[in-house]
């Protein structure tokens, strides 16, 4: 992708974003979604660049990284949530949207099908098996760029005031309720955990730390780490022995890993 059809991308994200406005102003859930996209965006770019990859896939992943939540601003106008089992999947939707406004009509097929392939599976819990290498290693960094922004989302949140100005960020869920042991049993054992297994703020916190093992390339796993988000995140946790274990199963993954070269394709074809 040249610089050019970036700039268009751009554009054209923030003339729609305006489309939802009321009386000149988004609504907070949307103004959040907004700046969450922009630094998915910045973010996807850094990680791309530390990975050396072009300039050309580096714009890619940047108009990537924005358009991943597209799906989001229709979603919450319709239906008033971001949770995806009351309403639609977001990534399907951002698919629609994306192609039916004809955003990337100029772009070339491997950039488009790259892009579209991103929106649509950045919010799966597991990555379809028969991507293609590039298709996979786009999929894979927005993935990772998405997270660790939402990982400074909530951590901002809890920090600023207790997450109590952001209840849609957590549909469903008590911030009072006490952890789940079985959740810890399923983290412990799977190094993942199901969205509809989360009732509380502990149980949502204890999800995310398990995102790291699902980290792909290591900017990414570094990142984490120079931002403190385990140490961060425990500090909202109860003194646990639970908790305890799973925070030295993940010191002990981020020791193991060295912060260091992972066995994964860092560089699309």
């Amino acid at each position: 992708m040249v610089g050019i059809q970036l700039s268009k991308i751009k554009m054209v994200f923030e003339r729609y974003v305006e489309s939802f406005c009321i009386e000149g102003e988004l609504p907070s859930p949307l103004e959040l979604k907004t700046k969450h996209c922009r630094r998915v965006a910045q973010e996807a770019r850094a990680l791309s660049v530390e990975l050396g990859w072009s300039i050309s896939k580096q714009n890619t992943a940047e108009a990537l990284g924005l358009l991943h939540d597209v799906g989001r601003f229709s979603q919450y106008k319709e239906f008033g949530t971001f949770s995806d089992s009351v309403s639609v999947d977001h990534g399907e939707r951002g698919v629609i949207v994306t192609e039916k406004s004809g955003w990337l009509s100029q772009c070339q097929s491997v950039d488009r099908d790259s892009i579209l392939c991103g929106i649509r599976y950045h919010n799966r819990r597991m990555i379809p098996d028969d991507l293609s290498d590039v298709h996979r290693s786009f999929l894979c960094l927005v993935r990772d760029a998405d997270k660790l922004d939402i990982f400074e989302i909530v951590l901002n949140a809890l920090e600023r005031d207790g997450f109590r100005e952001l209840p849609s960020m957590l549909p469903g869920i008590d911030l009072q309720g006490s952890l789940s042991v079985s959740l810890i049993d399923e983290i412990r054992m799977q190094r993942r955990v199901s969205i509809g297994n989360v009732r509380s703020l502990a149980d949502f916190l204890l999800m995310q730390l398990s995102w790291v093992y699902t980290l792909n390339y290591t900017p990414a796993i570094r990142r984490f780490n120079e931002r403190n988000i385990l140490s961060r995140s425990v500090h909202y946790l109860n003194d646990d022995t639970h908790i305890n274990a799973v925070v030295e199963d993940i010191n002990r993954f981020l020791s193991d890993s060295g912060i260091g070269i992972l066995s994964r394709r860092t560089v699309p074809s």
